[in-house]
Order: C-alpha cells, then sequence, then structure tokens
C-alpha cells in the first residue's frame, strides 16, 4: 500500500483544503487495494511486482484526475442550482401569494386579482420550463427532443398567462387570438431553436411550419380585418410557394457542395 500512496502522492501532491484530490485519492487508492488482493489471491505473492503491475494500469493518473475534478465540480453547481431553485422557488411563491392577498383584500377586486396568483405560478412553471431548455442542451444531441418540448411548452404558458391577464383586467374582444399567436411563436421557437442546434431534420420541420404558420396567420389577418377573408387566404398557398422555393434553395446548395468536393478532390 504504501507504494501505492507514494505514486499516487508524486503525481498528485497534495494540496490543503482540496477535498476533490481527497476523494480522488482515497478512491483511486481503494481501487488499487482491491486490485492487488485480486492479484495476490491468485497466487501472485512478489509485492514489488504486484505494486508495479497494478501502478502500470494507471498510466495517465493526472489526466484522470483533471476529468474527476471536472466531474465532481459540475456535480456540486447542479446541486447548489437545486437547491437555490428550490429556496428561490419557495420565496416566489411566498411571495405572489402575499401579494395576491394584499392587493385583493385591499382592493376587493378578487374578480380581477386571481390573475396575479394564476398568472404567477404560470410564469414559475414558464421559468422551470426554460431551466429544462438549457439543461438538455447541454446534454446529447439525442436528449435535444426534450429541449424542445420544453421550449414549446414554455411559449405556450407564457402566452396562456398573458392571456389570463388580459381576461382579467380588461374585456378583450379577440382575446383568444393571444393564444393564436402563441402557437405561431411556439413553431418559430422550435424552428429557430432546430436550425441553431443544426438538427439535420431542421428544414423538414420548417417545411412542415410555414403552411401551419400561414393558417394561424391567416385567422389573425381575418379577424382584426387586417385584410378581407376573401383576400387574406392567398397566404395559404403563398407558403407552399416559399416552401417550394426552400425546397430548390436546399437542393442547390447541396450540388454546389457537392461540387466543391469533385473540384477539391480533382486538385489534388
Amino acid at each position: 500500500m504504501e507504494g501505492f500512496i507514494g505514486y499516487i502522492n508524486s503525481v498528485l501532491p497534495d494540496k490543503g483544503g482540496n477535498r476533490i484530490l481527497y476523494k480522488f485519492k482515497k478512491k483511486t487508492l481503494d481501487e488499487m487495494t482491491q486490485r492487488a488482493n485480486e492479484i495476490t489471491s491468485r497466487g501472485l505473492n512478489n509485492r514489488k511486482v504486484v505494486d508495479d503491475l497494478i501502478i502500470s494500469e494507471y498510466p495517465n493518473l493526472a489526466e484522470d484526475y483533471k476529468a474527476y475534478y471536472a466531474k465532481e465540480r459540475e456535480a456540486q453547481r447542479t446541486k447548489k442550482g437545486v437547491i437555490y431553485n428550490l429556496i428561490g422557488s419557495g420565496l416566489y411563491l411566498l411571495f405572489v401569494i402575499i401579494m395576491y392577498l394584499g392587493i385583493s383584500f385591499t382592493t376587493k377586486a378578487w374578480s380581477m386579482t386571481w390573475a396575479i396568483i394564476v398568472d404567477g405560478v404560470l410564469l414559475w412553471v414558464d421559468y422551470l420550463l426554460m431551466l429544462g431548455v438549457l439543461k438538455f442542451t447541454h446534454m446529447k444531441r439525442i436528449f435535444h427532443i426534450f429541449a424542445r418540448i420544453c421550449l414549446a411548452g414554455a411559449v405556450i404558458i407564457f402566452m396562456v398567462a398573458l392571456f389570463l391577464f388580459f381576461v382579467a383586467i380588461m374585456d378583450l374582444r379577440h382575446g383568444w387570438l393571444i393564444v393564436i399567436f402563441g402557437l405561431i411563436f411556439m413553431f418559430l421557437a422550435d424552428g429557430i431553436y432546430a436550425s441553431a442546434a443544426k438538427h439535420r431534420l431542421a428544414i423538414i420541420n420548417w417545411l412542415i411550419y410555414i403552411p401551419v404558420i400561414s393558417v394561424f396567420a391567416f385567422i389573425i389577418i381575418g379577424v382584426l380585418h387586417v385584410m378581407p377573408w376573401g383576400a387574406a387566404w392567398i397566404i395559404i398557398p403563398l407558403s407552399f410557394v416559399l416552401d417550394f422555393v426552400i425546397i430548390m434553395l436546399a437542393i442547390g446548395k447541396n450540388k454546389l457542395e457537392k461540387m466543391e468536393v469533385a473540384d477539391t478532390w480533382n486538385e489534388n
């Protein structure tokens, strides 16, 4: 064991107060000791040979520690983040309740102040969903689908909260259109996320989303009388024209890239 300790300390000198380094050293020493016991139980009793053999199995101890340190620091940050979010969420929800009760008892406008607590909770959920977006985005690409689900949920919930706020404080004639806007923003946000993350099927998403967005835009324009219904419908077929243009541009770009690759090979 002394040989293992000497080797570990020679590669990783002690640093006062570094608990991560201490944990790594103890973990490594325990692994080496267990491995030594396994080897000696098989009949090899020359201690120096056993020590040299096991030490040779840890040639990159400094690099192993760097990876272990990064992992432990990330775990610590995650743990602190969870604690801070739990405390912050509790304080925020308590504040929302106090504000709701305080304003309600002061104004007696219970028919309007309900939006404070409802929107307060919805915005808190929205915050949690955005944390989910950030968390899944920093994971492997396979988990990005969950980031996109969280992003879509966050956009819709925010727009619902906005809709309920206006419903509570005023008689908004076409307030439901806020939800339609929310659906448009949801598709736009997802398409932008897919493009920014360079997802392979991002262009397929846009080809689907553009006609859907055009339908929602048609409804909004018609209801708000921006254009007559009889003229606004042209937005929908134009969306398919835009899809066709995008397809042609993608094909042209793909052909250009292939030509550039072929020219490069020919030059070589």
